[in-house]
């Protein structure tokens, strides 16, 4: 008894007057005896009056609560997070963890101009094969039409002897119902220095897998493996720049603003516990946006407090 009345007094004003109020509302008409109860008009109006009155109360206080309430905006998402460890120059968002500035850029991978040497890194699937290379629809196949332009199958024969020469034989796999192929696993990354002569490195990250009967997924567990052997491939290679579009959010069917988060944390993993003196310098994302009047896939909220998230950590 004693606890329901704590908990009572515990509740909000409006709340008290309600119940309160519906006691006083109920109790004239009715009369409880040991057995049974029965209902009855009101001997006296003054319990009543009273009880509507606390009604009334309760009403207005709840409304008064909804309204003064301030509306939920974008500012508040950001509520925990120190945006100030978000710097903004020519339309790039960008922060830095453990030395390594992580930024963010929208557009076209295929038109980023890479004049410092970075590598671009472009996700594939675990068997490094034609299906995303020929795919204009695909960062890679969008990359390897505007780049290679003519060459995609040289390009998708250079995949296939680099991966048996740095990834090993891999394992054959059912990969559609009608078509076996050798995997080479998700969550590896291989290096090309200069692939067909081009001169500027690219490195490819298996984002998705394929089974029969289940078509292609990606996971964001793909990024953080993803990330680790790009980081070691680069150490080797002893390149500490890289740009990429948002691994995982095209053939990979993972939410743009999700595979955003994931792969911003996988590089901060990877830019925090670097390999030994060869760590990353500068990774640049490139959110994909079809032109100047249409929308980034990400939008720019998201962008923000999740480099702050990641700033926080650095």
């Amino acid at each position: 008894m004693w606890d329901a009345l704590k908990a009572v007094v515990k509740q909000p004003y409006w709340v008290i007057a309600l119940l309160f109020g519906a006691t006083l509302v109920t109790f004239p008409c009715v009369t409880v005896d040991r057995d049974h109860w029965t209902t009855h008009p009101p001997n006296t109006l003054w319990p009543m009056t009273i009880g509507v009155a606390l009604l009334l109360l309760s009403s207005v206080g709840f409304l008064f609560t909804l309204l003064s309430k301030p509306p939920t905006n974008a500012s508040d998402a950001g509520a925990g997070l120190d945006l100030t460890r978000v710097k903004e120059h020519d339309d790039v968002l960008s922060t830095t963890v453990s030395g390594c500035e992580i930024r963010v850029t929208t557009g076209r991978i295929e038109d980023y101009a890479s004049g410092t040497g970075a590598a671009i890194v472009l996700p594939c699937n675990e068997f490094f094969d034609d299906l995303c290379a020929h795919d204009p629809a695909s960062a890679l196949g969008a990359y390897v039409k505007r780049v290679f332009e003519g060459q995609s199958t040289n390009f998708v024969s250079l995949l296939q002897d680099e991966c048996r020469k740095k990834l090993g034989e891999g394992e054959e796999q059912q990969k559609t119902e009608l078509e076996r192929a050798v995997s080479f696993g998700a969550g590896r990354c291989l290096l090309l220095i200069k692939p067909l002569g081009r001169s500027i490195p690219v490195a490819l990250v298996s984002t998705t897998t394929q089974r029969a009967g289940q078509g292609l997924a990606g996971r964001i567990s793909y990024l953080f493996d993803g990330m680790r052997e790009l980081v070691a491939r680069l150490a080797d290679a002893r390149l500490d720049e890289v740009a990429m579009p948002v691994l995982g959010a095209g053939h990979g069917r993972i939410d743009p603003p999700l595979a955003l988060v994931g792969l911003l944390l996988a590089i901060a993993e990877a830019a925090r516990y670097g390999q030994g003196s060869q760590r990353l310098k500068r990774v640049t994302i490139v959110v994909f946006k079809q032109d100047a009047s249409s929308p980034a896939e990400v939008d720019e909220v998201v962008v923000r407090r999740a480099l702050a998230l990641i700033g926080s950590q650095g």
